[in-house]
C-alpha cells in the first residue's frame, strides 16, 4: 500500500472515532505492519504541539522478533532484580502480574520505541543560574519535554486506531531503559520514554469508560 493510501485512510476516518474509539490493545495478530503505515502513523505523531517546536522526539520501529525478545529479556532481568529486594518479599503475586503487563509488547509484530531529549528554555536557564533545585524547577516548568512526547504518543495511538491497528502506550518497560537503549543503539542525549506495540487486534477493542466531562471541567 502506498503512503498516499495510508494517508487517505487517516483522512476518511472521523476524528471522534479516532479519539473515542481507541483503547489499549494487548493481544495482536502476527501480521506485519507495512512500512507505509508506520510512516503514516509517525507522520501524524510529529504534528503534536511541542515546546518551542524543538521536536525533541525520535522513533525506532522494531520489527525484528529476536530484538523484541531481547528487549523483553532486559525488562525481565530488571524485574527479577526488583523481585529479590527485601521490600518485595510480600509482593510476589503483584510482581507476577506486573511482569505480564510490562512485557507483552514482545508479542506484537511491531514495537515503536519513543525517545526524547531534554528541552531547555530560557526559563530553565534562569532557574538553573538562580540555583533552584531540580524538584522546584520541575514544579514551575512541569517538564515541557515530557509533555511534548506525551502529545506525540497520543497522536500515534489515535492514528494507529484510525488505520485499523491496535496499540498500547507503555511506560513500564522503561524500567530497563539503559539496556533497551543499548540494544537499539540509541545514545544520550536521547532517552527512552515509552514503548508502543502496534498490530492488528486479535479481538475488537472496547473503549474503557471515562468520568463525565462535568466531573473534570469547571468554568470560572
Amino acid at each position: 500500500m502506498s503512503s498516499r493510501g495510508s494517508r487517505s485512510r487517516l483522512e476518511t476516518t472521523g476524528f471522534a472515532d479516532a479519539v473515542s474509539g481507541r483503547s489499549s490493545v494487548r493481544r495482536y495478530a502476527p501480521d506485519p505492519v507495512p512500512h507505509e503505515d508506520v510512516t503514516a502513523m509517525v507522520g501524524v505523531a510529529i504534528r503534536a504541539a511541542n515546546a518551542g517546536n524543538a521536536q525533541t522526539w525520535r522513533f525506532v520501529a522494531v520489527e525484528d522478533a529476536d530484538l523484541r525478545a531481547a528487549m523483553k529479556q532486559a525488562v525481565d532481568a530488571v524485574l527479577d532484580e526488583m523481585g529479590a529486594w527485601p521490600e518485595a518479599a510480600d509482593l510476589e503475586k503483584e510482581l507476577r502480574a506486573y511482569r505480564a503487563y510490562a512485557t507483552f509488547f514482545a508479542e506484537a509484530p511491531l514495537v515503536l520505541a519513543v525517545f526524547g531529549r531534554t528541552y531547555h528554555s530560557l526559563a530553565d536557564e534562569l532557574h538553573e543560574r538562580r540555583g533552584l533545585p531540580r524538584e522546584q524547577r520541575d514544579r514551575l516548568r512541569q517538564r515541557p519535554d515530557i509533555q511534548s512526547l506525551g502529545g506525540a504518543i497520543q497522536l500515534l495511538c489515535n492514528a494507529a486506531h484510525a488505520m485499523g491497528y491496535g496499540s498500547c502506550w507503555m511506560t513500564a518497560p522503561v524500567l530497563a531503559a539503559p539496556a533497551i537503549e543499548g540494544l537499539l543503539g540509541v545514545e544520550p542525549p536521547l532517552e527512552l520514554a515509552a514503548l508502543v506495540p502496534v498490530g492488528r487486534p486479535l479481538t475488537p477493542p472496547k473503549p474503557s469508560s471515562r468520568r463525565p466531562v462535568e466531573d473534570v471541567l469547571e468554568f470560572r
